[in-house]
């Protein structure tokens, strides 16, 4: 039967912004900006294609506020003047294909490296990422105002860049995270302590926000954690006064992740099994502000089944998009059958291409012929094609039964469409 994706394809408003439909290609990181920060064709490529295949809202993700947030020497970051052509360019390029143009602002916090990033590792309190093994330094007073004046800065960039949603990262370990967690952060002063202290940088940032346009936060969404699985960590209990907080300034909407870097075996485990979208549909009940659900939404009957339950408001995407950016424009074609799924969507911990920190150069890639390709040759094309049939020839032999049939039904599409 044809699934027509009613409400999918309906649109949403969000803040002052009209989205196109209830899709989103959620925040991803690329590792592929200059060295300064800067956006580079190849960044400009990527997005404005995933926002060719109609897609309601492009996240640009993990752009980093201060010189030492990033998590990577090639990641994006926001709030220089140089940094203000590049961005324009990108934010232009995906609004000129008919999706909304967003961005994701975030520091990395206790959870850098300075192995990849060349610069310190700061946070509220030292900590210790078992799996980096780098001692954070403290920030001081007042290098936590400065940075509370850089994310002013990054918002206030990035709309003057023709973004036109700025989403706030809360969640996954990172600084404003760590902040807010007792796990993280065991400060004496101001910003430590209480609950209402380990929230001050998070309301500072968004008063400043307010100070310098009042119109900007209506247009800004958070991303936080609904649960951190570990012990004085952050779930959506522990987040009601910050969600209490967003609602009163009335952002955007809300984006539901969990894990911080310690948890992560637990944070991938609860994706698998679809627990995402349940904390999405427990945070939906807490709020009236929109919600996007996310995490091992692998195709547009998921995401409808998704809405069609009011579990959300909006769907992301992320692995399946960077596998194959047109999934949606051929869905709504009634050609699934041509989408090239994620490789760790049909086995778990099969590929981890598009996942740079664990590569040896810090590379994004994806093994689908139909992601794309960077390198735009016939040899690099030649070359994606027999890696993919030989990794699927090579998942036959540890899957049985109805995954089995799908991936020779894969197989099968894939070579008939060559």
């Amino acid at each position: 039967m044809i699934n027509n994706y009613n409400l999918l394809k309906q649109s949403i408003n969000l803040g002052g912004v009209t989205i196109k439909n209830r899709i989103v290609s959620s925040p991803i990181s690329t590792n592929m900006a200059t060295e300064d920060g800067s956006v580079t064709e190849n960044l400009i490529n990527y997005f404005s294609n995933i926002a060719a295949n109609d897609i309601g809202m492009v996240t640009v993700g993990a752009t980093s506020v201060s010189e030492e947030g990033g998590d990577a020497s090639n990641g994006m970051h926001i709030g220089k003047n140089i940094h203000l052509n590049g961005l324009t360019k990108l934010a232009s390029s995906i609004n000129e294909q008919g999706s909304t143009a967003a961005i994701q602002i975030f520091h990395v916090g206790a959870q850098g490296n300075t192995f990849y990033s060349k610069k310190r590792v700061v946070g509220p309190s030292k900590y210790i990422v078992p799996d980096i093994g780098i001692e954070a330094e403290v920030l001081s007073i007042d290098e936590i105002i400065k940075i509370e004046n850089e994310f002013c800065e990054g918002v206030i960039q990035a709309f003057d860049s023709g973004f036109k949603i700025v989403e706030m990262h809360l969640g996954h370990g990172y600084l404003l995270h760590e902040f807010m967690s007792a796990h993280m952060n065991r400060r004496e002063d101001e910003y430590g302590g209480s609950k209402e202290n380990r929230l001050k940088i998070v309301k500072n940032i968004f008063n400043k926000i307010e100070k310098k346009s009042k119109h900007a936060i209506k247009n800004i969404g958070a991303r936080i954690s609904a649960d951190d699985f570990i012990e004085k960590g952050l779930d959506l209990i522990e987040n009601k006064e910050l969600i209490n907080f967003l609602d009163s300034k009335k952002i955007a909407y809300y984006s539901v992740t969990a894990g911080i870097y310690e948890t992560a075996k637990q944070k991938y485990l609860k994706m698998k099994e679809g627990s995402y979208w349940e904390y999405a549909n427990n945070l939906k009940k807490m709020t009236q502000t929109p919600i996007i659900a996310q995490g091992n939404i692998t195709s547009l009957e998921l995401g409808e089944m998704i809405l069609r339950k009011n579990m959300s408001d909006m769907i992301g995407m992320a692995q399946a998009l960077i596998a194959d950016p047109a999934l949606a424009s051929k869905s709504f074609k009634g050609e699934e059958e041509k989408i090239i799924p994620c490789l760790a969507h049909l086995k778990v911990g099969t590929c981890h291409r598009c996942r740079y920190l664990k590569q040896k150069d810090l590379s994004f890639e994806c093994i689908t012929p139909s992601s794309w390709d960077k390198n735009k040759s016939h040899n690099s094309s030649k070359n994606k094609k027999e890696s993919f049939l030989k990794m699927l020839e090579k998942l036959k032999d540890n899957i049985a039964n109805e995954k089995l049939e799908n991936i020779e039904k894969i197989q099968k599409n894939f070579i008939d469409n060559i």
